[in-house]
């Protein structure tokens, strides 16, 4: 028997497929691209989701046949809206989660409901990157569209109706839309008498790892998979994340390194902070997450790859032997915002820059200032009670054993990198070095690779698969599942020199911080 877990993601969809026990038996990549039609707005095409997991999933089971694969399960994006008809056909492009265009209906959300009261029903902040203030923005801007949309829904949505022909959501996305209750697990009217909508027009909440049906006619065509096929609710990309890693622990904590960075604890209960760390329901029974961003992370980097001309691989060669010419420079890298703690419109700055630096030394200062930011949203857990011991890295960031050891110095945590069930030994990352750092090999590459077991940036993938594996009975529960297929940790304890270095750079950091971006 054999599971599919398929991520969509921001820049692209991954799909893996692997046996029982976890191990890789079929892997694809398709990647999409974003618009910029004005300043603020970040759109996709949802067909191109579509696509891209028709193109993965078939390259996934090239090797073994579609007939190997018994379940499905999603790992996606979150607070990516858009409406579509009946028919699920998209209406509007998607407003993903980087679209700030709704700045002043998130406004009038705050007024009418309550900015505390937003938070504690979403366990998110009001903001304008929510589906809830888009809805409002479609209603005010595009009021026939508005109108006329039979739903409103984001990505795991829409590719569940395009598998099973309904919408279907888990608790994880439908909480980060900012329309559903995280405490009870259902839609909100308070929120949803301020958009003017019924629950008629959103999908229907249903637990992560919950079967949603078999694959209708034309998706098992497309795929090229049996239509009996079960396929089950997944979550979002980030729990699934964490669960492909193996966290189960309080004091366990995420880091999800992707075009943004996510910082995800485990907690005993909903933790609600007064900065608003986001808490939500853990797919693990009985377990809760504790969950913030850096927006301009892997993002910072890619912008940067692609200014110069670099790849990951030369970067991260170069920039190893930096550390001393890069020493003075300083880079906040919020290219595309800022997280808790700064000022909500705050860019990015760079201090120090002189002729003897070159662009190698500024890809170094970003991984620094990245890993300094994610330094400061550990200490905001830790005054909140949630005490990290280690820290466990997916995604591209996981293949750099530059940026994974710039971590380690800078937190003072040990790092590591999980390995998967099926992952054959040889490099800190768990079945070799890698050396994409943001970016995702293409499919060709990806079923290359598929002999040393899950890639550390399939985290999110083998989080889905195992929902797929529990809901078929291959395992008792998630957790059974998690310490079967996820294999041993190999930890990088940080370097004590360089953590010396960092110690004094990072108080540094912090004075920049003050003197140039908090007034901005």
């Amino acid at each position: 028997m054999a599971y599919l877990g398929i991520d969509v993601g921001t820049a692209g969809t991954k799909a893996l497929l692997v046996d029982g026990a976890g191990k890789a038996l079929g892997r694809g990549y398709r990647e999409y691209p974003l618009s910029f039609p004005r300043e603020g707005w970040v759109e996709q095409n949802a067909e191109d989701w579509w696509g891209a997991v028709i193109g993965s999933v078939r390259d996934a089971v090239r090797t073994v046949g579609g007939g190997a694969v018994e379940a499905i399960s999603l790992s996606t994006q979150g607070a990516t809206m858009l409406a579509v008809d009946g028919a699920n056909g998209p209406l509007c492009p998607a407003m993903t989660w980087m679209d700030r265009r709704a700045e002043r209906e998130c406004g009038e959300l705050v007024g009418a409901v309550g900015e505390e009261e937003v938070y504690r029903v979403s366990g998110w902040p009001a903001s304008p990157v929510q589906d809830a203030a888009k809805v409002a923005w479609l209603r005010r801007n595009e009021p026939e569209l508005f109108r006329g949309a039979a739903a409103f829904v984001s990505t795991v949505e829409y590719v569940n109706h395009k598998l099973v022909g309904r919408h279907y959501i888990d608790p994880t996305n439908a909480a980060m839309r900012q329309m559903a209750d995280v405490r009870t697990g259902a839609w909100d009217a308070g929120i949803l008498g301020f958009l003017g909508i019924g629950e008629d027009r959103l999908p229907e909440i249903v637990p992560s790892g919950a079967p949603i049906g078999t694959l209708t006619g034309s998706a098992a065509s497309a795929l090229g998979l049996p239509k009996s096929v079960r396929v089950y609710c997944g979550a979002h990309d980030q729990y699934c994340a964490a669960m492909g890693c193996g966290l189960s622990e309080e004091g366990e904590v995420l880091a999800a390194t992707g075009t943004t960075w996510v910082i995800l604890a485990m907690a005993d209960s909903l933790r609600y902070t007064k900065t608003r760390l986001a808490p939500g329901v853990f797919p693990l029974s009985g377990k809760y997450g504790v969950m913030a961003s850096l927006v301009s992370a892997g993002s910072a980097l890619k912008w940067w790859r692609g200014v110069t001309g670099c790849s990951y691989a030369e970067m991260d060669e170069a920039a190893a032997s930096r550390m001393g010419s890069a020493s003075g420079l300083l880079v906040a890298p919020y290219l595309a915002g800022a997280g808790i703690g700064h000022p909500e419109g705050a860019k990015a700055v760079m201090r120090g820059m002189t002729l003897g630096h070159d662009r190698h030394d500024v890809a170094l200062a970003i991984m620094e200032g990245v890993a300094f930011e994610a330094r400061l949203i550990l200490e905001e857990y830790v005054r909140e009670g949630i005490a990290p011991d280690r820290l466990i890295v997916s995604g591209g960031a996981a293949g750099s054993r530059l940026w994974r050891g710039i971590l380690g110095a800078v937190t003072g945590l040990a790092v590591e990198v999980a390995a998967g069930g099926g992952a054959a030994g040889g490099g800190a990352a768990g079945g070799g070095e890698r050396p994409g750092m943001g970016v995702t090999p293409d499919g060709a590459d990806r079923r290359e690779a598929a002999h040393s077991g899950v890639l550390p940036d399939e985290a999110g993938c083998l989080g889905a698969a195992m929902m797929a594996a529990v809901g078929e009975g291959a395992y008792a529960g998630l957790g059974e599942c998690s310490r079967m297929m996820v294999g041993g940790r190999e930890a990088e304890p940080p370097d004590g020199a360089r953590r010396a270095f960092y110690e004094d750079k990072y108080g540094r950091y912090l004075r920049f911080l003050k003197d140039h971006v908090d007034r901005q």
